[in-house]
């Protein structure tokens, strides 16, 4: 029997005098990769609320800019460039701070060299029209860009690779912070003669045809960050600080974790130190484990403790203990081949009964 759809016409919407944009300001940071947008000029203080919700943002920003610089690449043994795509993507997917909200493919024509070009790319991809405003980074910023773009297009091993940049937009809108971010990238390979071309160094007009995509994010700060502005000084020695440079560290290498131990029916918590029951069904928590399943087990072994595992996958593990162990250990993840992957931080013993 045929089926009928039922369709309502999208109407235009009824132009309404009372519905007015509000004006909004804005500012750049000085590398450009943090705008500041909000509908209060710059005499009205932004509540402290809000201050620390964009904060975190310079915060985040930060860790993971040293995180993708002092991560070696496992297939150049150098480290990230900040312009490295796969390196923001992998920051992006595997963070869960970023929601995709839309994507498009833009095709960019243009005559502009030098200064004017990386301007009006940097305006056209925020849709930000800044008219005489400074843009004093966009020269800087595109020319890194253009650099890490050569670099790959150069390496037969990186045909494929991309070039990409994030600006985080900081807006103050009517009272409430909004947070999102611009994710643009090119395809090296794509756009191999326009590198080569170098419009950002140009002193002469050229007509080049640039293939974009362009990814818009809402972002969630992270919560965990105890301090927004810290005492400097003492920043590398912060534990939380570093341990979110590891945590993004980790992401760009997609290196197992393991981050919580669950009991996997009331979902609670296991305090390291605790005694596992033998009748209890646990949840290990974690990203990246092995895809195919491997082994559970004590990283140290003083007696017939046994770690059965069962459900395994990429980001859990349950599992059920047996026998005796009396020395509070740590669980590894071994892989299907024998080697330890993962390693829990918290330790745990058998109950006995």
């Amino acid at each position: 029997m045929a089926t009928t759809t039922n369709t309502v016409p999208l109407k235009p919407a009824v132009k309404n005098p009372n519905n007015i944009e509000a004006k909004k300001y804005y500012v750049f940071n000085e590398t450009g990769n943090i705008m500041m947008s909000s509908t209060v000029d710059a005499n009205t203080p932004l509540s402290e609320s809000v201050q620390k919700v964009f904060a975190e943002v310079s915060v985040f920003f930060a860790g993971m800019s040293r995180a993708i610089t002092t991560t070696k690449n496992p297939t150049t043994k150098k480290p990230y460039s900040l312009y490295n795509y796969e390196a923001l993507q992998n920051i992006i997917s595997g963070s869960g701070l970023f929601v995709h909200v839309t994507e498009e493919d833009v095709k960019y024509d243009t005559k502009s060299f030098g200064a004017d070009f990386s301007k009006e790319l940097l305006e056209s991809l925020l849709g930000l029209a800044t008219g005489a405003g400074e843009m004093s980074f966009a020269s800087a910023m595109v020319s890194s860009i253009g650099k890490e773009g050569l670099n790959l297009s150069g390496s037969s091993s990186h045909s494929n690779s991309k070039v990409g940049n994030i600006v985080f937009v900081c807006e103050y809108l009517l009272g409430m912070p909004i947070v999102s971010a611009i994710v643009v990238y090119a395809d090296c390979e794509q756009n191999k003669q326009q590198l080569k071309l170098g419009p950002c160094f140009s002193e002469s007009s050229i007509s080049t045809t640039w293939t974009l995509h362009k990814d818009t994010y809402m972002f969630v700060t992270p919560s965990f960050i105890k301090s927004y502005a810290g005492d400097l000084d003492s920043i590398n020695s912060d534990p939380d600080y570093l341990e979110l440079i590891n945590w993004l560290s980790g992401l760009l290498t997609q290196t197992p974790t393991i981050n919580d131990i669950i009991d996997a029916k009331t979902f609670a918590a296991i305090e390291s130190g605790s005694a596992l029951s033998t009748g209890t069904t646990y949840q290990i928590q974690g990203q990246f484990l092995p895809a195919e399943k491997g082994t559970l087990r004590f990283a140290e072994i003083d007696g017939n403790g046994v770690i059965t595992s069962a459900n395994w996958g990429v980001d859990s593990i349950n599992f059920t203990v047996s026998g005796t162990q009396a020395t509070p250990s740590t669980i590894e993840v071994l892989d299907k081949s024998g080697s330890v992957v993962a390693q829990s931080a918290e330790i745990y013993t058998i109950a006995t009964s």
